[in-house]
């Protein structure tokens, strides 16, 4: 038996109702307000960009999308459901692989660099698919190879241009960018399903592709063009100051710290326990009684948790220790667990209640990687830095559905993979608690020194 949801039923009901516009505008509201108050427009451009850039890349339109092609693609080559899901396994580890590398690649050539080519073999990619045979083994390890190749049109590639240009509203600008994730993830199955039934799975695809080259186009426009943007090549770094004088740890200084692996730890124990239950969500609402389409609603509320977590996070993170909101965050996500594993009722509200609180903590953590990066290891190595923890990010994602798999294979039920993930988040709750003051702040932007 696979240990993914056999069946990933549309989880979109919900997101239709809303409307749209008033999405983008509370965004495009938000950042244009951050200008006055980072000082130039130009950051709140870059921010912008990075939104962009985030909403048309891998985590949405491939990622994103997989549940909603499984079923005509394994309709269409008699594929079994188990088999087709596997894939979200392989998306993911590709994505572990491809971070450490990524951020190396950033530090040395340059994220300017890293970015288009990552966004130009994106969308290629996305393209094959739409004529691929139906050969099980080809697709995933085509699946495999877009996550690696995708692998800087997520957070690891557009967030780590941030942290060049802020660093008193570096949370803010954050968890804005992140907003960007957020609605593409609403978005684009919704769309790509529409594609799908009026003119087919592989149409989708050639679609998915254009729309890659488009978003990914315009976010490097706007972050990578003007005199004012940084360029984070060695070259262009001695242009602007002297390399000695980036504030920061190289990357195996940062490596060799006990800090580097207690934030290590924690982001694997978030990051299993909150997207294996996302990833089962569907499925863990449906046994507990609720028909499909309820439950698919319930998976809304947890996107609507997401979001609010990456905005609410990135802004209390400026004016709030990280390791003060990341806790709570933590213990929300923990009691979410809990309320869903202890309840044997049918009961929406407390379903949706459990799911909001575990999607607030997910889209912390989306928020809190990239921030305690900046503020513990500086800028020196940031890609780097940021790619090898983003990388154990996307491995907590490989191994948290696959232990809600097996703990549903081996006893009939979630409930004990749903107390120890809200066990994994106590424990991480009390273990960011213990990464100590900052070393890397606004200070260190003028005087090169550690606070």
């Amino acid at each position: 038996m696979s240990p993914f949801p056999q069946t990933l039923p549309p989880t979109y009901n919900l997101i239709k109702k809303l409307n749209r516009g008033d999405i983008m505008a509370t965004i495009t509201k938000n950042i244009s307000a951050l200008a006055p108050a980072i000082g130039t427009a130009t950051k709140a451009a870059k921010v912008a960009g990075a939104a962009i850039g985030l909403s048309g890349g891998f985590a949405t339109l491939y990622f994103g999308t997989l549940s909603v092609f499984m079923r005509p693609m394994a309709e269409a080559f008699s594929w079994s459901r188990g088999q087709t899901s596997g894939v979200i396994v392989l998306a993911m580890l590709g994505l572990a692989l491809g971070a450490p590398l990524v951020g190396r690649l950033s530090d040395k050539f340059g994220v300017n660099r890293v970015i288009p080519i990552s966004v130009l073999l994106f969308a290629i990619a996305l393209f094959g698919m739409s004529m691929m045979p139906g050969n099980l083994a080809m697709f995933a390890v085509l699946s495999l190879v877009i996550g690696i190749i995708a692998t800087a049109t997520t957070p690891a590639g557009y967030l780590s241009v941030l942290p060049k240009y802020f660093d008193k509203r570096l949370g803010l600008a954050l968890g804005l960018a992140m907003m960007g994730l957020g609605l593409g993830t609403v978005l684009a199955p919704i769309v790509t399903q529409h594609w799908i039934s009026t003119h087919g799975w592989e149409y989708a695809y050639r679609a998915l592709s254009v729309v890659a080259l488009l978003f990914g186009g315009i976010a490097c426009f706007t972050l990578f063009s003007g005199k004012n943007t940084i360029n984070a090549s060695p070259a262009a770094r001695a242009a602007q100051t002297e390399a000695s004088l980036l504030p920061g740890a190289d990357l195996g200084t940062a490596v060799r710290t006990g800090r580097f692996w207690l934030i290590a730890a924690i982001i694997f124990a978030v990051s299993a326990a909150g997207l294996g239950a996302t990833v089962h969500a569907v499925s863990m609402f449906v046994d507990r009684g609720l028909p499909a389409d309820i439950a698919a609603n319930g998976v809304a509320v947890a996107g609507v948790g997401v979001m609010l977590g990456r905005i609410a996070a990135g802004a209390l993170m400026d004016v709030i220790h990280a390791s003060k909101v990341a806790a709570l965050a933590f213990l929300l996500g923990a009691i979410g667990l809990a309320f869903i594993a202890f309840n044997p009722s049918p009961s929406f509200a407390v379903m949706a209640f459990g799911a909001l609180l575990f999607g607030f903590t997910v889209g912390t953590e989306g928020d809190l990687i990239p921030f305690l990066v900046r503020r513990y290891f500086g800028l020196k190595a940031f890609g780097s830095v940021f790619g090898l923890l983003f990388g154990v990010y996307s491995l907590g994602g490989v191994t948290g559905p696959v232990l809600f798999g097996v703990s549903f294979d081996k006893v009939g039920s979630y409930q004990p993979a749903l107390i120890a993930a809200a066990v994994l988040c106590v424990l991480a709750g009390i273990a960011v608690m213990l990464l100590g003051p900052y070393r890397y702040s606004a200070a260190t932007i003028s005087t090169g020194k550690t606070e």
